[in-house]
Parts: C-alpha cells; sequence; structure tokens
C-alpha cells in the first residue's frame, strides 16, 4: 500500500522557484510542500522543528523569520553540502510563517528558491508530538502511523514521521525513507 502512495506521491513535484527572470528549482522532500503562486512553494508543518530533507545539494540555505535573516549556512568554496538538517532554530510557532532560502549548486549568487514553511496549529502540534511519543521505538507502529496518514491524505503528517529524528532505524523504515529521497520530485 505504502509502495503505491509512493508512485501517486512521486508524480507531485516539490519546486520552489524564483521569478521569471533567474528561475531556480529545488527539490524539497519533507517537510512536505506544493508550488503556489509565482512558483515559490508552501508547507505546514505539524512538529515545531521539521527535518529539511532536499535533494539538490545547496551552496546556501538561509532561513528568514518576519523579514529577518536568523540562520545561515554557506558551503565552503568548490564544494556544497547535503540535506538532511535538523532544524537549526528555536521551534516554529503555530500560525507563524518561516521563509527558506534555498542555493542549489547551479545557481548564480543572489539566486535563491523560495518556501515558506507555516506552523500549524498548536492543536495539530501538539497532537503529532503526542502520536511521535507514542510510537516509542516500535517500527511497526511507526508504518502504521505513516501509511494512516497517508490514506487520510495527510502526506506532511506522514513525511514528518518518516523522516523525523525519532524513527527507529529498522530495515523496512529505512527503506521507504530511501524510497522517497529516490523518487524525490518525479524527475
Amino acid at each position: 500500500m505504502l509502495l503505491t502512495w509512493l508512485g501517486v506521491l512521486a508524480a507531485l513535484p516539490a519546486l520552489a522557484l524564483q521569478g521569471p527572470a533567474a528561475p531556480v528549482a529545488v527539490c524539497v522532500v519533507s517537510p512536505r510542500v506544493e508550488a503556489v503562486h509565482e512558483g515559490d512553494a508552501l508547507g505546514l508543518v505539524p512538529t515545531p522543528r521539521p527535518q529539511l530533507v532536499v535533494i539538490d545539494p545547496l551552496l546556501e540555505l538561509r532561513i528568514e523569520r518576519q523579514g529577518r535573516l536568523v540562520w545561515q549556512q554557506r558551503a565552503a568554496a568548490g564544494k556544497t553540502f547535503q540535506a538532511p538538517l535538523s532544524w537549526p532554530l528555536d521551534p516554529i510557532s503555530p500560525g507563524e510563517v518561516v521563509l527558506l532560502r534555498l542555493r542549489p549548486r547551479q545557481a548564480p549568487e543572489g539566486a535563491f528558491a523560495h518556501v515558506q514553511l507555516v506552523g500549524a496549529s498548536a492543536q495539530r502540534m501538539a497532537s503529532t508530538e503526542a502520536l511521535m511519543r507514542s510510537l516509542g521505538q516500535r517500527p511497526s507502529a511507526w508504518l502504521a502511523a505513516i501509511e494512516t496518514a497517508l490514506d487520510g491524505g495527510d502526506v506532511s503528517l506522514a513525511w514528518a514521521l518518516l523522516f523525523s529524528p525519532r524513527l527507529p532505524e529498522a530495515r523496512e523504515l529505512m527503506a521507504l525513507r530511501a524510497e522517497v529521497v529516490r523518487r524525490g520530485c518525479g524527475d
């Protein structure tokens, strides 16, 4: 059943673009994002500390809150860095909008893909946290919770679970995570 969902979801690209003059595309797997107006991407985060999973090697990642740069990572000259990256800041608050600016390897200086992350409601964040705590280190419980989220159409929750640092390192879960990353944005 999960592989069926992966086939459907891989066809939905999570691309962020910057303006018509200098398009920059980045494949963001987690948190789950969707393209919105003017090529930007938007994702609802059901956890206050989302795991950032980006397929493309990055030259730079900036995080902005309320229009101000609050965190930045740049690759060393001639190098790139890879996500996944654990959330490096204070948690995202319910309803808060945080802007990620991502510059992949081929992008010129100053050209970024934009991804807006929006904190889910306080109730949803609390229920996601309670769910993760209840799953403990039982791989079958995590797999069932991911499948239940997908069956309910809640891809944001499914990917938050699948890419959580708390996920047990069970073979089937690691294989599922690797398959989602491999399929990326449905190249």
